[in-house]
C-alpha cells in the first residue's frame, strides 16, 4: 500500500502548489504587467477629472499600474498627464532633471512681484538625460 498518497501533509503540499500556480497570473496581471496598454485609459481619466482628488486617484492607478514607475520614460507622464518633460531633458552627464504635476490649479498671484503659494496634490519626479524616470513622489507637502 502507497501510504504517502494517504499522508495529510502530502496532499496540504501538492494542495498548497496548486494554488500558487493559479495565484501567479492574477498577481503578475495586477502588478502592470501591460502598463503601456493602460496609458490611454489613463490620460483620458486625467482629461475627464474635475478635482484634485480625481486627478490624484488617477496619478495613484498609473503607480499602481506600473505605468509611471523607476525605469520607465518620462513620455508615459506627458502622456498620461498632458506634459511636455520629454522636450526638457538634462545634458549627458548633466545630473538629474525635476518635474512637477500639479493636481491642484494654481491660486491667482496676489501682484506682479509676488508669486502665489502652491497647494494641493502634487506628483514630482526626476529623469536622466535619456528620459528615464528615476525617482518620483506623490505628495501634498509644499517646500517652504
Amino acid at each position: 500500500m502507497n501510504h504517502s498518497m494517504t499522508n495529510p501533509r502530502f496532499r496540504l503540499g501538492h494542495v498548497w502548489i496548486l494554488c500558487l500556480v493559479l495565484s501567479l497570473p492574477y498577481s503578475t496581471s495586477m502588478r502592470g504587467a501591460h502598463p503601456d496598454k493602460e496609458i490611454d485609459r489613463l490620460a483620458s481619466a486625467y482629461r475627464a477629472a474635475r478635482t484634485e482628488f480625481e486627478r490624484r486617484a488617477v496619478c495613484l492607478d498609473a503607480i499602481d499600474a506600473g505605468v509611471v514607475a523607476r525605469g520607465r520614460s518620462v513620455g508615459v507622464v506627458d502622456a498620461v498627464f498632458g506634459t511636455t518633460w520629454i522636450r526638457k531633458l538634462p545634458p549627458a552627464g548633466g545630473g538629474l532633471e525635476t518635474g512637477v504635476v500639479h493636481f491642484h490649479p494654481s491660486p491667482p498671484s496676489p501682484g506682479d512681484a509676488v508669486q502665489a503659494a502652491y497647494i494641493g496634490w502634487y506628483l514630482a519626479f526626476e529623469f536622466d538625460s535619456a528620459g528615464t524616470l528615476q525617482n518620483y513622489y506623490l505628495s501634498n507637502v509644499h517646500p517652504k
